[in-house]
């Protein structure tokens, strides 16, 4: 895999495969831009990929960024990519190839997102790789038998009411007569206690044949009523099982106890039947359905309209300072003035314009936080209240020189 070095990549391109393998990082346009936008904002000191992976981590904590997620979900795809990878390489029995075991796993990034702990000092991309191995390896041991086990380890260690859930869920109608013919291999086949029962090798001749006659005698046992109990010229309901027709049987039972312990991955994106014929993801349309659209419609209203929200109550809470403090803050955000210029203004020491500009901030910040408690019933912690403070600066410096950016772009 090509590694991404720059950080508009690293927070807007996604792994692109063909034929089971990496072949290049395909680029979001809206995210590129949105990520080029702050990189503009911020000072070349704070442009480390570190940096941004928290960054956008709080934005999404605090879903205070309508983009914060998926630029979240760019970043992952590289753990995500080497986890999958490395878990393919050691388990050959994977029940997926490599692209569709990726999409499956990249599928459970907020799952990482919300388990990562940033006060504990590792950094986000060395927890997700992490993470999502634990994740695989959580899978896997939930279908481990399946896997791991040979066909007659695995009907060992089945219960009969994970075999009987099989072979319904397999449409097999005659279920009594499966579940017979393994109860007798059960009996017939007792493994080597201290031999692993996963490998279990295959039983002898001998052994089939002593399961086929215990089948045998006790088949007729298996009618659940006298009414069903057979005339002499009635055909048996469960006749006589050969030996071959009875290892035909639990062969059939372990096939429908891999097939229900774990389902098969089916590709769309591989043909359905000839490889020149068309593909299950060729015949998904690339439009938006109605729903969507309309689902779509009413998030960006919603957002639109707390965004106005907002809005309202950061200009009020602007009208409501003190007249000095307004100076200040138009001093500062819409001349562009330099603190030092300021204070030769004002005439007061550069360390009280400091001071003074970040008590302004920090009231406006209480109203915000309390009107969103009140409003909005968001939880506000320390990640939450930092967050919103930077979009405030944003916004301010928006608010007061409008050329700046556009407030879809800021998020707030």
């Amino acid at each position: 895999m090509q590694r991404r070095t720059t950080i508009t990549e690293l927070f807007s391109t996604f792994v692109q495969f063909s034929d089971d393998r990496f072949e290049r990082w395909m680029r979001d346009r809206q995210l590129y831009h949105s990520i080029e936008t702050y990189l503009a904002k911020k000072s070349r000191a704070s442009q480390s990929e570190k940096f941004w992976a928290l960054y956008w981590y709080k934005l999404w904590q605090a879903q205070t960024h309508l983009r914060a997620a998926a630029h979240l979900n760019a970043y992952l795809q590289e753990p995500c990519y080497w986890a999958i990878k490395s878990i393919t390489q050691r388990f050959v029995s994977v029940p997926w190839t490599l692209a569709d075991g990726f999409q499956g796993v990249i599928a459970h990034a907020d799952r990482i997102l919300k388990g990562y702990r940033p006060d504990y000092g590792s950094d986000l991309k060395a927890y997700a790789r992490t993470a999502f191995s634990n994740l695989i390896r959580d899978q896997l041991r939930q279908q481990g038998d399946a896997y791991i086990c040979s066909d007659w380890g695995l009907l060992r260690r089945l219960s009969q009411a994970q075999l009987q859930r099989s072979l319904l869920v397999a449409g097999f109608n005659d279920v009594k007569s499966h579940l017979l013919a393994w109860e007798c291999f059960k009996a017939i086949y007792i493994p080597n206690p201290q031999r692993s029962v996963r490998a279990l090798p295959s039983p002898s001749l001998e052994q089939f044949a002593r399961m086929t006659k215990r089948y045998n005698q006790l088949r007729l046992n298996l009618s659940s009523t006298p009414s069903q109990s057979l005339q002499p010229s009635q055909p048996s309901q469960h006749p006589p099982l050969t030996v071959d027709a009875l290892v035909e049987s639990l062969n059939q039972s372990v096939q429908a106890a891999r097939a229900y312990l774990a389902p098969a991955v089916a590709s769309l994106d591989q043909p359905q039947f000839a490889p020149d014929t068309k593909t299950p993801l060729d015949d998904l349309s690339s439009e938006d359905t109605p729903m969507e659209l309309l689902l779509t419609a009413e998030v960006y209203a919603e957002r639109q309209q707390r965004i106005d929200q907002i809005e309202a109550v950061l200009k009020l809470a602007i009208t409501a300072l003190a007249p000095a403090d307004q100076t200040l803050l138009r001093l500062y955000y819409q001349e562009a003035s330099t603190q030092n210029a300021i204070a030769h203004q004002l005439q007061i020491q550069q360390y009280q314009v400091s001071r003074q500009l970040s008590r302004v901030r920090q009231q406006l910040l209480r109203t915000v936080a309390q009107w969103s408690q009140e409003t909005l019933h968001i939880s506000v912690d320390s990640n939450v209240l930092k967050s919103m403070s930077d979009v405030i600066h944003e916004w301010l410096q928006q608010h007061y020189r409008p050329e700046i950016a556009c407030l879809d772009e800021l998020d707030i």
